[in-house]
């Protein structure tokens, strides 16, 4: 039995957004050809560009000590939604480890797929894992139920990713360029906080200008099984979007403690999966003086680069307010 309350507005639009959406998960890998047997092989994700970010860069931006190795991939060349892969020279020694939605910081990334059982089929025939069977569950939206089925991976050196199949799928780049496909680019990135409304606040329309499409908290047997959470868990799930997918997922368990944070190990060169995620923004200046305003921290000045991942653009290093690692950058 879904039980269910709506807190707030269900819609709430940005004045000014300075960010359309995540442009890119941040994802820490080491074996390269593992992550594309996944990837490129069973998803048909492409690398768009590859090469190095300098270690002049990658020590002012990252605190990482010597040249790290970069591929942005995407379905279709999307714009957003991407996976940029960066292996550090320390990656032969960094352990994988899945995050678990009980948790503090990243979790998973989200992806649309066609026929989520067909995926469970092709993926489990091929040794990946998933802790339990895709399950059917509904979201409330707008004052109706949106009936989901979704499906919980154990993707390549420590990536979690929930494949989604809905009744009523939004917009995303891919389909609308090719809608024969499989898979989309990411629907959506998922992070466990410890207040939802303090993230609300950081990434919301006062702050770097997502719209809050829905805030609701929930018990769903599905989603419980699917997140191998307690069968009582109860759910605050804030979704946070802009003009382009990926959207933000924000979750708290309200009724169990967190069983970890995450959140200071899960960036470049101290860990492998997610660790962290990238937002192109229309204006650097006031991204910061947001980022600061709604009490979280910037790590770095602008730095200047020209890499494959990024361009010819500035780059911050920032947090959120509870720690997470992000970064916000200009083109030219």
């Amino acid at each position: 039995m879904l039980q269910r309350r709506i807190w707030g507005p269900l819609i709430s639009v940005s004045v000014q957004p300075l960010v359309s959406g995540v442009t890119a998960a941040l994802i820490g890998i080491h074996d390269l050809d593992n992550q594309l047997g996944f990837w490129r092989e069973e998803l048909g994700w492409n690398i768009i560009e590859e090469g190095a970010i300098s270690s002049v860069v990658a020590r002012e931006l990252y605190r990482v000590d010597g040249e790290i190795r970069v591929w942005k991939l995407a379905p279709v060349e999307a714009d957003s939604g991407q996976l940029w892969f960066m292996q550090t020279p320390n990656s032969e020694y960094l352990v994988p480890r899945h995050p678990h939605t009980s948790e503090l910081g990243f979790h998973a990334v989200d992806l649309y797929t066609r026929d989520c059982m067909a995926t469970y089929d092709q993926l489990l025939a091929k040794g990946w894992k998933w802790p339990a069977l895709p399950q059917k569950y509904d979201v409330p939206l707008s004052g109706k139920n949106i009936e989901v089925m979704e499906g919980f991976c154990f993707g390549p050196e420590g990536s979690d990713i929930v494949f989604v199949e809905a009744k009523n799928a939004r917009s995303t780049i891919v389909w609308d360029k090719d809608p024969t496909l499989a898979y989309t680019e990411l629907t959506s990135v998922v992070c466990g906080v410890k207040d939802v409304d303090l993230a609300k606040e950081f990434f919301g329309p006062e702050g770097l200008g997502m719209s809050i499409w829905y805030d609701v908290t929930m018990i769903s047997k599905g989603v419980n099984i699917v997140a191998g959470l307690p069968s009582d868990s109860e759910i605050r799930l804030v979704f946070a979007a802009g003009g382009k997918t990926a959207r933000i997922e924000i979750i708290n368990v309200t009724n169990h403690e967190p069983t970890a944070d995450c959140r200071q190990i899960q960036r470049p060169g101290k860990s492998l999966g997610q660790i962290g995620w990238s937002f192109l923004t229309t204006d650097l200046e006031l991204a910061m003086a947001k980022v600061v305003s709604k009490r979280g921290r910037l790590i770095t000045r602008p730095v200047l680069t020209n890499d494959p991942i990024h361009g010819s653009a500035r780059v911050v290093a920032a947090e959120t307010p509870e720690g997470a690692f992000i970064e916000l950058w200009e083109q030219g």
